[in-house]
This record gives structure tokens, C-alpha cells and sequence, in this order.
């Protein structure tokens, strides 16, 4: 019968090698390489980097072609007495007006600007600049002599000795901001006329503006003074006690 089981025997050496150790006898040439895999999928988008330094100022580009006009903005809001603009009108409505003071001709026309005024029939430029003024007077029954002044000064004058003969003048002044212009006549008795078919008209414009600066050398705190003679302050009457510039001038007269 068989006998007990023997004790269990040691093991034996392999002749295979383990992995990663090549023995002795194990040839070391490399073998072909083999084919490129495909690629992987793309993986989660990592964390934004932090800002690099700023690199240097390029070279100016080529100027690009204009682009299309814009529409119109919105209108702004008007001002006062800008020098944008001033203009009168006015017609008298009073025959024979006295003389030795400025004519009130004070039936508005135009006086948007308000830089007339119509009860003194005196017109204040706003800014210095270039201004033109005309006057068309009708005359009947008397003579008349008439004058453009500024600043109490005689610029320009129309005389009519014949019955319903008018007179006219148009003028191109250049003014300081202030400078104060109207018509005078010499005599209270004289021709000046209105009617309901014949007028008599005094009118002023600023043709440009030159500077806004007001004139340094004039106290604006009070009102300008001066005669209104028929030959200037400068004639019979000698020069006033606060002599004023001629209109446009920068310093007053000697």
C-alpha cells in the first residue's frame, strides 16, 4: 500500500528571466520601433497665466481713409449777446425830432440782440469788430441836417435844402466792444419825416467780430459822458473832462 507523503522539495531555478533583468545570455540589440499611437483627447483648459510685461511702442501706421460725415448734433441752447451776431432796425415815429440829443427811432424792426435802444435811439456794439450802419430819412416841408456820431463824435452827415428831398448814407465803421453810435440832427427846425406811406429808417449790423477783449483803457462802471454838439466835443466846447477814444481806437484821444 503507499506510504505517507514525503517533505516538499526546494524550488527549482527557472530558466526564464523576471521582468525588467536580462541575463547574461539575452541579446542587447534594440528592436524596431513602433507605430505612433493616435492622439489622446484634449484635456480641461488650464488657469489663466498672470499679465507679461508690456512689450515695446510700435511704429506709427498709415493714416485711414476718412470715414462718412456724422449726422448733426443737437442744437445748443442760444446765448445772450454773443458775437455770433447783432443787427437793428428801426423807423421814426415822431416828425422834427429835437436836435442836440440822439433821434429815438422807436419803432422796432429788428433788434433781437436788444444792443438798440429805442427809447435813446442809441445802438451799443457788443463785441469790437466791424459794423456797418445806414440811415434813409424822408424830409418835406423843412431842410434838414443830419449826422451819424459815435462817442459823441461826428463820423458822416447829409444835408437836404430842398422840400421833399430825402438824404442816405451807408457807412463801414470798426468799433470797441461799448462803443455807443446814433443820429443827431443840427437844428430844431428841420425836415426829419414820417408818414403812413413814407418812413424814415436808421439800421446797423456787425459785419465781423475781430476780438471779444474789452478795451482796457474805459471805466465801464459808469455811463459815457460827453456833449452832444453838433461839432464833436473836441470844437466849440473844447474837450470834455473825461475824454473818450475815437470808435475802434485803443487809447483815448490827447
Amino acid at each position: 500500500r503507499p506510504g505517507f507523503m514525503g517533505p516538499r522539495g526546494l524550488k527549482g531555478k527557472s530558466s526564464m528571466t523576471t521582468p525588467g533583468e536580462c541575463p547574461d545570455t539575452c541579446s542587447t540589440i534594440e528592436g524596431p520601433r513602433g507605430e505612433q499611437g493616435a492622439p489622446g483627447p484634449v484635456g480641461p483648459r488650464g488657469l489663466q497665466g498672470v499679465q507679461g510685461l508690456m512689450g515695446p511702442q510700435g511704429q506709427k501706421g498709415d493714416m485711414g481713409l476718412m470715414g462718412p460725415t456724422g449726422l448733426p448734433g443737437p442744437q445748443g441752447p442760444k446765448g445772450d449777446q454773443g458775437p455770433e451776431g447783432s443787427a437793428f432796425s428801426a423807423a421814426l415815429d415822431v416828425n422834427y425830432p429835437m436836435a442836440d440829443q440822439p433821434v429815438a427811432f422807436r419803432r422796432v424792426l429788428y433788434n433781437v440782440q436788444n444792443n438798440y435802444n429805442p427809447d435813446m435811439g442809441v445802438y451799443q456794439a457788443p463785441v469790437n469788430g466791424t459794423y456797418v450802419f445806414s440811415y434813409n430819412l424822408a424830409v418835406f416841408g423843412r431842410p434838414l441836417k443830419v449826422g451819424l456820431y459815435a462817442n459823441f463824435r461826428p463820423v458822416a452827415r447829409s444835408t437836404s435844402l430842398s422840400d421833399n428831398v430825402g438824404v442816405s448814407q451807408l457807412m463801414v465803421l470798426h468799433l470797441a466792444a461799448r462803443d455807443q453810435v446814433w443820429l443827431q440832427v443840427k437844428d430844431f427846425y428841420n425836415g426829419m419825416f414820417t408818414a403812413a406811406e413814407t418812413s424814415s429808417t436808421f439800421s446797423g449790423y456787425l459785419l465781423y467780430p475781430d476780438t471779444c477783449e474789452l478795451p482796457v483803457f474805459r471805466d465801464f462802471s459808469a455811463p459815457m459822458q460827453g456833449d452832444y454838439s453838433w461839432d464833436g466835443p473836441e470844437a466849440a466846447h473844447g474837450p470834455t473832462a473825461n475824454p473818450v477814444p475815437e470808435p475802434g481806437t485803443t487809447s483815448p484821444p490827447p
